[in-house]
This record gives structure tokens, sequence and C-alpha cells, in this order.
């Protein structure tokens, strides 16, 4: 399985977790970040690592201490 396959597998993997967790209106309003994310990381713009420090950052903006 090459790095693109795993890649996409875990995605899958992700979006039902996703699907199982969240409403249909929170997945939709992310959707499109979700899917530039992916994209970026498929085509070698940003790490997975990257993206994810990316997102935490965001996530501690947004709740502070």
């Amino acid at each position: 399985m090459t790095n693109t396959a795993k890649l996409q597998e875990a995605f899958r993997a992700a979006k039902g977790i996703v699907d199982h967790e969240f409403s249909q209106e929170v997945i939709d309003a992310c959707r499109e970040g979700d899917e530039a994310r992916q994209g970026r990381i498929l085509n070698g713009e940003t790490t997975f690592e990257q993206e994810d420090a990316a997102l935490m950052a965001e996530w501690r903006r947004l709740n502070p201490k």
C-alpha cells in the first residue's frame, strides 16, 4: 500500500468517527477546510504533523485557559 493509499484510508476512517460524533450541520461547516487540509497533505504541500500543529494552535486560540 502506498503512502497516498494509507493517508486516504486514514482519512476515511476519521470520517467514520466524525460522522458518528458530530451533527451533519457541523460536518458540513467543516468540510471545505477539511478537504483543503487533506489535499495539502496528499499533494505534499504540508505534512500531517504540520496540519495537526496548526489545528492544535487554532484550538488553543479558541479555548484559552
